[in-house]
């Protein structure tokens, strides 16, 4: 008579767990990456995802890839591209509200410095627009990684063996005369007809750049450094874009940097 009974009290402990509600999943993480051409290429950006993905197969972070080619942050353009080069503050806001990401990875710095000598005007202009991608993000609840640019690579013409201090000052006595020459003809330089040492240009944007690392919720991921000692292997059919190679070598030196931004996010 007692085993129906006890049955009975089993089959509704066993109902009443089963019943019990399962711990909520954490949402993913939602990593936004924004860039010129290169990022939405997306060699890269696929490769952190699927290794970030492989690290927490329970719960791997949504990756989100709005790279759009020849954007720029410094909203500067060559007067002879086709159509003025975008700019990422215009579509930032709706991205941010959108995707409403915990970090922000942002690569710019090729486009930026349009293809042209060095200038403070226009470093000056990247270096704002920079700022206020940090400063939107940020206020959206974003973390922010900023990513150098790749080189540019051609390096240019420099006798070969010159040291640093002979490169400083050829470079000085080029980039003066270049632009006087982009004074008077606004279609000297741009991306089909780059100034020649537009490397080392890119260069001063670099080390600019790599002067945020550390600021509260901000980190830079230094690709240009990882690319420049197989510059050539990493460039394939022009130097702007980097090939499978080259995207190998920025998606390393992200992950490369990932638990330790992980750790002092925390």
């Amino acid at each position: 008579m007692k085993l129906p009974i006890l049955a009975g009290v089993l089959v509704l402990l066993g109902s009443a767990r089963a019943e019990e509600p399962k711990a909520d999943k954490p949402a993913p993480q939602t990593i936004l990456f924004l860039g010129d051409s290169i990022t939405a290429g997306g060699g890269y950006v696929r490769q952190i995802g699927a290794e970030l993905a492989k690290q927490n197969p329970a719960n791997p972070p949504r990756v989100i890839n709005h790279g759009r080619s020849s954007e720029t942050t410094s909203d500067l353009s060559e007067a002879y591209h086709p159509g003025r080069r975008p700019c990422v503050l215009k579509r930032l806001d709706a991205e941010l509200a959108q995707n409403n990401p915990q970090w922000v990875v942002a690569c710019y710095g090729i486009n930026d410095g349009i293809y042209h000598p060095f200038n403070e005007k226009r470093f000056a202009a990247y270096q704002a627009g920079i700022e206020a991608l940090i400063k939107k993000a940020q206020a959206a609840g974003a973390r922010v990684i900023l990513l150098t640019a790749p080189p540019y690579a051609h390096a240019g013409p420099f006798p070969e063996g010159a040291d640093a201090a002979a490169r400083e000052e050829i470079f000085n006595k080029a980039n003066a005369a270049a632009e006087v020459e982009a004074e008077k003809d606004a279609n000297k330089f741009g991306y089909r007809t780059p100034f020649p040492y537009y490397d080392e240009v890119m260069a001063r944007y670099a080390k600019w750049l790599l002067t945020l690392d550390g600021r509260k919720d901000v980190w830079v991921v230094d690709v240009r450094g990882a690319m420049l000692p197989r510059v050539k292997e990493a460039h394939g059919r022009d130097p702007i874009h980097p090939n499978g190679i080259g995207h190998t070598i920025m998606a390393e030196a992200f992950l490369k940097r990932w638990p330790e931004i992980q750790a002092r996010a925390k």
